[in-house]
Parts: C-alpha cells; structure tokens; sequence
C-alpha cells in the first residue's frame, strides 16, 4: 500500500524521542481508515528537566524534515514530560514555534492531555508513570494551573530514557499502578497514565469496567486530539471510553 492510499484522509507526523514501539502498537492498527502516521525521533538520554528542555530545538529540526514533502496534515509533538517542563504555557510555545518553523497545524501530547480532560468534565486525577518526583511536581504544577487537581501520584522513578523506553514492552505494568491509584483516590475523575511510552491499549478496557471511570494515556489523549483537530470523527474501539467520545 502506498504511503498516498493509507493517507488519503490526512498523515499525522509524530514528532517523538527514544523509541516508538508505544506509538506502533498503541495506534497501529486503530487509526481510522484513510489516516496513517509518519514517526520523526529525537534524541533524549535522560527525563530529567534540564535533558527535556533541549527537546523543542530537536523538534524544530525533525519538524522540518518530516514536513519538506508537503504530505503532512498536522504535527504532534509526541512527549508529555517534554511539553510541560517549561512550566505554564510552554506547550503553546511549542506550537507556535513549530508552526513558525513548518506551516503545518501543530499540537503537543500535553495540550492533547488537557482538551481530553477538559471534554471529559475531569478536575480530579490520580496519576502515574514512570517518572522520577522532580518531573512528576512540575506536570503536578503544570495541570494545578490548568484546574486539574492531583489526588494521588505514584512514579516509576525513571530518569533513564533506556528504562522508560523498556516499559513500552511491558504492556501490563501500568494495571496495578492504576488500581492502586483508583484505591488510594476514588474520588478522582479520571486515572492519567502520564508519559508518550505508557502502554495502556491491553489494559485499558479491563481497568475502567472494574474502576468505572475514564483511564487515559498520553498516548490515547494525542490521538484523541490529533483526530479531533483534524475533524475525523470515527470512533476508535478498544483504546477506552476517550476514544469512543464524539469529537
């Protein structure tokens, strides 16, 4: 199949450091039909915040090699930790510059993250991943400024992007972390899986009928976004109750 048929709808360009295993077995198969994805990646070695800062000027660079052929409809700066690092208003920042830097419509998974709480009426999240606590207090920040309140936080303490990387093969470790959230914080709205390598495609549905409420990934949140802005309105199955949402 030619790059041309998959993307006869629109091709989303995914701008993303480390590996992309999440993203391919997140997404592979669930985009909607006529949509395809292109992956640009950007070198990290540690989630820390002075290693995430240097990320925007990465991306600006992948930004225009992934546009030059004129294909791409719209961009995703595929990071969380790496668009909030800057505190309040740093993944408009990002936007801003990579459209500057591109002509394309731009977006951040943190920007995603916030447009799917905001549609899902969430104020209140329990909250996990694999980060170390110096990350995890700015994203803590970062949503408190937004409305959203943190209940319950649990990290990995991950600095290591090898080690943050390795979780994408481990498709179940999130499912206690987030009963355990769920646990500690029944009163929260929604459970956040936080980070762009945070596979919850093969837990997803079981979590939130046994929790009864919405679980969302960085990942399932950029999607939701992504097709959002674009205007697809397909409902996508098996990726939680975010997805099945009307856009």
């Amino acid at each position: 199949m030619t790059i041309e048929r998959s993307g006869w709808r629109a091709r989303i360009g995914i701008i993303t450091p480390g590996v992309d295993i999440t993203i391919m077995e997140e997404w592979g198969t669930r985009l909607p039909e006529g949509v395809c994805s292109h992956t640009a990646l950007m070198e990290l070695t540690e989630a820390t915040p002075s290693g995430l800062l240097p990320l925007k000027e990465k991306a600006m660079a992948e930004a225009r090699k992934l546009t030059a052929t004129g294909l791409i409809k719209i961009l995703l700066f595929g990071c969380t930790s790496g668009s909030f690092v800057g505190g309040v208003g740093y993944d408009e920042g990002i936007i801003k510059e990579l459209e500057a830097a591109t002509g394309v419509p731009s977006t951040t998974t943190t920007t995603c993250v916030l447009g799917a709480f905001t549609d899902l009426g969430v104020k209140k999240i329990g909250l996990v991943g694999p980060y170390i606590p110096d990350v995890l207090n700015i994203e803590i920040e970062f949503f408190k400024h937004h409305g959203i309140e943190t209940l319950y936080c649990k990290g990995l303490g991950y600095a290591d992007v090898k080690q943050i990387a390795k979780t994408s093969e481990e498709p179940y470790i999130y499912y206690p972390l987030a009963k355990e959230a769920h646990r500690s914080a029944p009163q929260a709205d929604a459970l956040f899986i936080t980070c762009f390598a945070s596979p919850i495609v093969r837990v997803v549905s079981a979590l939130e009928q046994e929790i009864g409420k919405p679980v969302v990934s960085s990942c399932s949140a950029s999607l939701y976004g992504v097709l959002k802005r674009l205007g697809i309105k397909d409902p996508v199955e098996s990726y939680g109750h975010l997805l099945r949402m009307p856009r």
